[in-house]
Order: C-alpha cells, then structure tokens, then sequence
C-alpha cells in the first residue's frame, strides 16, 4: 500500500515506466505515487525493437568523430530526422574525448526477454499511479488499460489527444 512511511514519487516513461510499474508493486512502503508516461504493465514490445538494438550496436561509439558520423550510419535504419535525433540524444561525450552509449546496450539485447515482459505474479497495488499516453499511441488499447485498472487499483488514466 502507499502507506504513512511513503516517501518517494516515481516517474517513468516507456521501459522506464514498466520499472516505475514494478517499483510500485514490489516496494509499496517506498513510493507515495507514480505518474507512468506511455506504457502499460503488460506484456509487450514494439515490433522493431531487435532491429532497432542492432543499429545502435553496429554502431561504434569510441571511435565516432562526431554526432554526426553516428547520424549518417543510422540513416538507413531511421529515415526520419527527428526519430534519428530522439536515438542519438543517448550518445554523449565522454570527458576525455570520444563518445559512448547512455545506457548499457549488451545488457538490453542479452536481457530482452526479461526486459520486454511484465511478471505475471506482481501484486496489485494501491499506490495512487496517473497513466498519461497518446491518443494515437501503439501502446494504448482498451484491454491493456483494463489490465492496468486490475494491477492499479488507484490509477486515474489521461489521453493526450493526436498525440
């Protein structure tokens, strides 16, 4: 439950806002509230998802020049420039020169299953959660948000309209 000795908010968008999910059902005594941004607790994975991994992977950050030499090997597999730019806001500088990769993509790939699924044994639980997705969102179906209402029995749920 979200009891008295509650003391953190979470906050979480897309893989982020599954761990907030579990976060919420595994350590209730912790989390006051959630807000989880465009996902469900529910098993799913967007379709492109290997593809998508194996790009970043192809991808050798120490020896990238520049933001932009990691753009033009990417461009085959995201066409669309903003989506290409979104992928490389996780490509940052390191201190001593060259580049890396914000988060740990072996992990991901060698975790996928786990990463992609939601445990079918989680509690339900009562910590007050907002949901927020987009209208238009892959995620976003009746059924997955009724899955939501039964593991989050205190959730309130907002539809971000063409978004």
């Amino acid at each position: 439950s979200s009891g008295i000795n509650a003391e953190y908010g979470v906050v979480g968008h897309s893989l982020g806002g599954k761990q907030a999910c579990l976060v919420c059902a595994l350590h209730p005594h912790v989390v006051r509230s959630a807000v989880v941004v465009d996902m469900f607790p529910v098993r799913l994975f967007a379709a492109n998802f290997a593809e998508t991994l194996e790009a970043l992977l192809a991808v050798d950050a120490e020896t990238l020049s520049s933001r932009e030499e990691a753009s033009r090997i990417l461009e085959a597999t995201f066409p669309v420039v903003n989506e290409r730019n979104f992928i490389l806001s996780n490509l940052v500088r390191q201190k001593g020169g060259g580049w890396s990769w914000r988060c740990n993509l072996p992990a991901i790939r060698d975790n996928v299953p786990h990463v992609k699924g939601y445990p079918d044994n989680v509690p339900v639980s009562d910590t007050p959660a907002l949901f927020v997705y987009g209208g238009n969102s892959d995620y976003a179906n009746a059924e997955r948000i009724a899955r939501t209402k039964e593991l989050f029995s205190n959730s309130n749920y907002v539809e971000i309209k063409g978004a």
